[in-house]
């Protein structure tokens, strides 16, 4: 609540919120700017194209990376718009779960919100895992450009576990530090890119062709055995779509973000609209400016696709690759941001999901820090499993690669369940102030058909024969969790059926509250007259 000309005025996300039967404990420091803010820091441009660049120039080159990232970002703004419709409906910080379990009919609920919930949960673990591990990489890349040593398995390992714990303890502040910090991130990814894309083009003695950026397509199934070259190019636009993910942040961060209703699905367009432009932008100038299309692989980076880009532009101009390190520490510094926002965001899903009951031991991990009012026990969790689920990338590519097809393929399930829901059931659905009508039932439709086609892309195997050294595991661990949670629900006499509700209200008697909140909805949709 605030103080309005001397009056109490009930933010309206907080009405909404106390209308479905909880009461405010997280701090609303959070607005529009700085809710948009996390989802574009998690997106992070700078993290995911400039970490992943090489699977899109191993999966059909060029054409995969730049016509693909138009592709999946046209289609990743239909799933945000169906979301934002969701989001501006039920802002709370449990996000898809919660949409789940009020979205669909009471004798589902439960289990709607319960499957949500565990996918979205491994999918928040597995994307902080890629992002840190991408960090880790990106910062062995420029030691190595720097000295020509190569990080040891140990070395690699420590980084990863270091940058996880600081963003474990990054994310004890308070809401309000944690909601400057993602400003300066939002205008650091901004600022940065734009800086890269001018610095590149400027430094690079001499550019691909229009015709090689735009047209190459590199169809050659030799090196990884798969059937065709339609096949491979769906393999590279993992790229774009492990890059554009995690935007569910704007609603994870609802229940600390003034009207909440209006800012949330805002931000979540916002971020994804922005990261598009300039990610596309980001992906032309690194195109342009490579020296020598086979140095990409053979070069001293290892293997670093991006790095190796940075690297032959600096050289081929000045002789050195100072230049380069230095400025591969823009993305680094995004990386690092990008990291502490994850953590920000996972550890208020499972927050929210334990005040639901809906994880053992759930009083611990829904706990709130009463100095800080935020969810310590909660990062603490979603950092040590982001860390297990990230160790088998130190031995293999290949690992790496499915570690962050999980991350997608478990959030994009939970991003098209509760949307799916909304579809089937709309007459559970109460439209929030973000409401496109019809247009947003054909484009919700749009959004569920993506996600059940990127999530059979995403599990098929990237190399051929396939062996036990080069298994895509992203299935694996889908289907671990995918029965772990039907068993753990419906398992006689103890499963979650009997106990779990969907949701577990922190408000008594909310009835009240809901005619309250109708009433603020009302004031807020009244004009505004001048005095």
């Amino acid at each position: 609540m605030s103080l309005e000309n001397g009056k109490q005025v009930v933010d309206s996300g907080e009405a909404r919120l106390i209308a479905l039967g909880y009461k405010q404990e997280l701090k609303r420091d959070f607005n529009l700017f700085t809710n948009g803010a996390i989802s574009f820091s998690i997106i992070s441009i700078l993290t995911g194209v400039t970490g992943s660049l090489g699977i899109a120039m191993n999966n059909g080159g060029p054409v995969a990376a730049v016509w693909g990232w138009v592709w999946v970002a046209v289609m990743t703004m239909t799933v945000g718009i169906a979301m934002a419709e969701i989001v501006s409906s039920l802002p709370s910080s449990g996000g898809p779960y919660f949409w789940s379990a009020q979205l669909a009919t009471k004798k589902h609920s439960a289990f709607a919100a319960w499957m949500t919930g565990w996918f979205n949960l491994l999918g928040q673990a597995a994307v902080t895992a890629g992002i840190d591990f991408t960090l880790a990489n990106h910062l062995a890349a420029m030691w190595l450009l720097a000295s020509g040593k190569v990080f040891t398995q140990g070395e690699l390992l420590g980084t990863y576990a270091v940058f996880l714990a600081v963003h474990a303890l990054i994310n004890f502040l308070p809401t309000r530090v944690l909601a400057i910090m993602n400003a300066v991130s939002a205008i650091w990814h901004i600022v940065g890119t734009f800086t890269l894309i001018i610095l590149l083009l400027s430094v690079a003695p001499t550019h691909q062709t229009a015709e090689y950026v735009f047209t190459t397509f590199n169809n050659d199934t030799s090196a990884t055995g798969v059937p065709s070259p339609a096949y491979i190019f769906l393999l590279g636009i993992l790229m774009s779509q492990f890059t554009l993910t995690g935007f569910d942040a704007c609603g994870h961060m609802s229940e600390e973000t003034k009207s909440a209703d209006r800012s949330a699905p805002w931000g979540i367009i916002l971020a994804i609209g922005t990261s598009a432009v300039v990610g596309w932008g980001y992906i032309l100038a690194l195109l342009f400016s490579i020296q020598d299309v086979a140095n990409l692989t053979a070069g001293n980076a290892n293997g670093y696709t991006s790095g190796q880009i940075f690297y032959d532009a600096f050289y081929a101009r000045y002789g050195t690759g100072t230049g380069a390190v230095v400025a591969m520490g823009i993305p680094l510094i995004a990386m690092f941001f990008c990291g502490a926002s994850s953590v920000t965001s996972n550890s208020r899903m499972l927050w929210s999901f334990s005040r639901d009951g809906a994880v053992p031991g759930w009083r611990l991990w829904s706990s709130v820090n009463p100095w800080t009012k935020t969810p310590i026990n909660a990062v603490c969790f979603m950092v040590v499993l982001a860390f297990i689920l990230g160790l088998p990338m130190l031995n293999s590519v290949t690992a790496f690669t499915a570690v962050i097809s999980i991350s997608t393929i478990g959030l994009y399930i939970s991003y098209a369940i509760p949307i799916f829901i909304r579809l089937i059931n709309n007459k559970n659905f109460e439209p929030g102030p973000f409401c496109l009508g019809a247009l947003g039932v054909v484009i919700s439709w749009i959004a569920v058909i993506w996600v059940c086609f990127i999530t059979v892309v995403f599990v098929l195997p990237g190399l051929y024969p396939v062996t036990s050294m080069n298994l895509n595991y992203a299935p694996v661990a889908v289907g671990i969790v995918l029965f772990g949670a039907l068993i753990f629900f419906f398992f006689p006499y103890i499963g979650a059926y009997r106990w779990y509700r969907g949701e577990r209200h922190t408000v008594e008697d909310f009835s009240m509250h809901k005619r309250e909140a109708e009433a603020a909805k009302a004031a807020a949709a009244e004009p505004k007259v001048a005095a």
